[in-house]
């Protein structure tokens, strides 16, 4: 379903706004639509990217990593990677990332993994100067961490330029319009009317304030894609480790 589908339907089938004069604009309607797919990825993780090289720029960022200009481009499944670099700056488009390879390794990183798991796992990782994932030198990386202001570090720093290969989950890079399809799979399309609703009926006006009907809308969304997880559950999903089994690895092909 397109943007002007999805108004169509708000209004016919839940809204009961389809005579003049309206009680929200189509651009009102259509921006609640598209809060409401960010609102579905948050807490189902419904885009998974294994393709796209950076953001383009849409996340409205100034690029830190020297490696994308000066556009506010950053960083989604390609990595470029810097000898001897540990850290690198990621979109804030990704939710989390669940796959890192370097493309001179035949299998991927373990992780994202903690700072306990890395004591127990690679003793001496934390660098004396108090740098992260440098362990005091560079050399074969084997960990990967994702920390919560989405950068990328790798334990030990690769010690050869690279590229890093995600796999990760994420937000919409775009948001829709009227004659385009949100992002997500379009068996979700129709469901986003719920939360666009709920939105709707928060309007301040005597005539579109409902609470009741925001609340019954909410849990019609909620039930259909979950909670949306709080800062300390989001934190939490980024370092979730995937638990990869670790197997020999090649370096520098």
């Amino acid at each position: 379903m397109n943007g002007k589908e999805l108004v169509a339907h708000l209004r016919e089938s839940i809204l009961d706004d389809i005579y003049a004069p309206q009680l929200w604009s189509d651009t009102e309607l259509l921006r609640m639509l598209n809060y409401a797919e960010v609102q579905a990825c948050r807490r189902a993780h419904l885009i998974i990217d294994a393709t796209t090289q950076n953001d383009l720029g849409t996340a409205a960022t100034a690029s830190t990593n020297g490696t994308a200009g000066t556009n506010g481009i950053r960083s989604l499944c390609w990595v470029p990677i810097v000898a001897d670099q540990a850290t690198y700056n990621l979109s804030p488009k990704i939710l989390q990332i669940k796959r890192c390879q370097l493309a001179s390794m035949e299998y991927p990183l373990t992780g994202p993994v903690t700072y306990a798991e890395l004591d127990d796992l690679a003793v001496g990782w934390f660098g004396t100067n108090g740098t992260v994932g440098t362990a005091g030198s560079s050399g074969y990386p084997t960990f990967f961490m994702n920390e919560p202001n989405n950068t990328l570090t790798f334990v030990k720093a690769p010690s050869v330029s690279d590229i890093a290969r995600l796999v990760i989950s994420r937000i919409p890079l775009w948001p829709f319009t009227l004659s385009t399809s949100p992002e997500i799979d379009e068996q979700y399309h129709v469901d986003l009317c719920d939360w666009a609703a709920h939105l709707a009926y928060l309007k301040p006006d005597s005539e579109t304030l409902n609470p009741n009907l925001a609340k019954y809308y909410e849990d019609a969304f909620t039930a259909k894609f979950g909670s949306l997880p709080d800062a300390y559950i989001q934190k939490t999903r980024k370092v979730i480790s995937q638990k990869q089994r670790m197997r020999p690895r090649e370096f520098g092909r």
